[in-house]
């Protein structure tokens, strides 16, 4: 992708997810422990070499509540190392949250193209002698919760490959990545020159809706700005990017000094940096290279935008 990549979510806790159901999971955990007789049942989801409780079930306070993060590089190589389809069955770990248990049993969870989101934990069972017996229950919630991890992941994967911005309504990043090197392409053969802005808005806001309104506001005017043959897009939460087809440099700056006095007007002109490049078609540059050089301009722009903005 040429300014953000579709990921996965960081951590499910964060915000809510039509696709997936908590207190479903937290079911499934509830019944897990009562069925082993355990005493914690958790829900783990691994990022970026840490561990967060997605759900728990604990005896007694054992300080493993949903939410609790923590560090854990023997369970993370032992989930990534897996390639069976018993229980991980352990009795010690580095980890200070989990070396209260003498025994943890683990079953990996994987997101739908195979990476691990986490594990199902089960701690200090009492029901070693019909841990074969439970095994089919341990899965069929495994099962439902990957389930949801799948419907998560192509819900993200639908919103990745719709072209409008939902908060603007301007291309959002795969539509501008999807329409800006076709536009390129024709003006090419017509011999335009082609130029690159970034608009970034660095001001601070009091709550969200400030934030939208404000977003909103430049959208408007990046797009009464706007030729038919130009392309733009909101490409970050706060960044906005135009491909504008102009004559000259000097045109250029014309544009650029244009978006200025109109957002003057709107009154968010001291806490807006713009960064741009030129090229004419002998360049022959993909979009992406364009970019780059429009975004170290932007970095300059943002250090003078940034001096002159005082705390409010």
């Amino acid at each position: 992708m040429l300014l953000q990549s579709a990921e996965k979510t960081s951590w499910l806790r964060e915000r809510d997810h039509p696709a997936i159901t908590l207190p479903r999971w937290q079911q499934q955990v509830d019944l897990l422990s009562d069925c082993y007789q355990a005493d914690a049942c958790l829900i783990l989801q691994y990022h970026q070499d840490e561990f967060q409780v997605v759900c728990s079930r604990q005896a007694t306070n054992l300080g493993l509540y949903a939410g609790t993060q923590f560090s854990d590089p023997w369970l993370a190589k032992e989930l990534f190392s897996y390639t069976g389809y018993d229980l991980l069955v352990f009795n010690q770990t580095g980890c200070k949250h989990l070396a209260q248990f003498h025994q943890l049993s683990a079953l990996p969870l994987y997101w739908s193209d195979g990476q691990v989101f986490g594990a199902i934990l089960i701690c200090n069972s009492k029901r070693k002698a019909q841990f074969d017996r439970l095994h089919p229950l341990l899965e069929t919630s495994k099962a439902l919760i990957q389930a949801e991890l799948k419907h998560l992941f192509l819900m993200q994967q639908v919103q990745m490959m719709s072209l409008q911005d939902e908060l603007t309504c301007m291309l959002n990043p795969y539509g501008f990545n999807l329409m800006a090197p076709r536009q390129l392409s024709l003006s090419r053969r017509f011999g335009s020159n082609a130029a690159v802005v970034l608009l970034e808005d660095l001001n601070s806001y009091p709550d969200k809706l400030s934030q939208t309104q404000a977003l909103r506001k430049l959208a408007r005017v990046i797009h009464h700005n706007m030729r038919d043959a130009d392309v733009s897009a909101r490409v970050e939460d706060r960044l906005f990017a135009i491909l504008a087809f102009v004559d000259s440099q000097a045109n250029l700056d014309a544009l650029t000094r244009r978006l200025r006095k109109q957002l003057a007007k709107e009154d968010i002109q001291h806490s807006i940096a713009i960064g741009s490049s030129f090229f004419s078609p002998r360049s022959h540059l993909a979009i992406e290279p364009m970019v780059e050089v429009a975004k170290q301009n932007l970095l300059t722009s943002r250090v003078e935008v940034q001096s002159k903005i005082t705390p409010r």
